[in-house]
């Protein structure tokens, strides 16, 4: 007659599970603390139909935050510090000095792009140019978007929107091309004003 003894298992705990778990634990918080800059993709938009360069969106961060961007050919930084945001764009594999702008917070908000081209920030406008099928369904566009107003130019071919101060003129391109009335859209830089000679 065989008997059969059962043994026990001893499970061993690691020693420095309590620690690795505090220390998972610290790196979650500080990583949702809004200390740790998080790496992006912008997405691109065209200025015009006639240029051949894309600009790129620059959204709107958060005040007291810092965020990083990956482009193709460069990385941008922004921080907002204070009452001033610091817009910064290194070109990769150059030791060039960084392309800078300022920005100073204030109640409405800026938006901006990048020109890879031109290899600067630039302020849009609140305004937008779209393309339409028919001008006759402009006033249709205006009521069913976040657009306040809009006045058509067929001579011209196309017709100008403007949008509340809130709106990413680049988001509302993005959204207004996919309508079925719409043939394109394009936003519109801001032009520095011109001083009399």
């Amino acid at each position: 007659m065989t008997v059969r003894t059962e043994k026990q298992s001893k499970r061993t705990i690691n020693p420095l599970l309590p620690l690795q778990v505090y220390l998972g634990f610290l790196l979650v918080m500080f990583t949702c603390a809004g200390g740790w800059t998080q790496t992006e993709k912008l997405e691109s938009i065209r200025l015009d139909p006639e240029e051949e360069h894309d600009l790129l969106v620059i959204p709107v961060i958060e005040k007291a935050t810092k965020s990083s961007f990956e482009l193709d050919e460069f990385e941008i930084e922004i921080e907002s510090e204070d009452d001033k945001v610091k817009y910064e764009a290194r070109e990769k594999g150059t030791i060039d000095d960084p392309i800078v702008h300022w920005e100073v917070e204030s109640d409405e908000p800026v938006h901006l792009v990048f020109d890879t081209k031109q290899k600067k920030f630039q302020r849009l406008t609140n305004k937008v140019r779209v393309v339409l099928h028919d001008y006759f369904e402009l006033d249709s566009l205006i009521e069913e978007t976040d657009a306040e107003s809009g006045k058509a130019y067929p001579k011209l071919g196309y017709a100008i929107l403007e949008l509340p101060a809130e709106k990413h003129p680049a988001m509302f391109v993005k959204a207004a091309e996919k309508r079925a009335e719409v043939d394109s859209a394009f936003v519109i830089i801001e032009r520095p004003p011109e001083v009399p000679h």
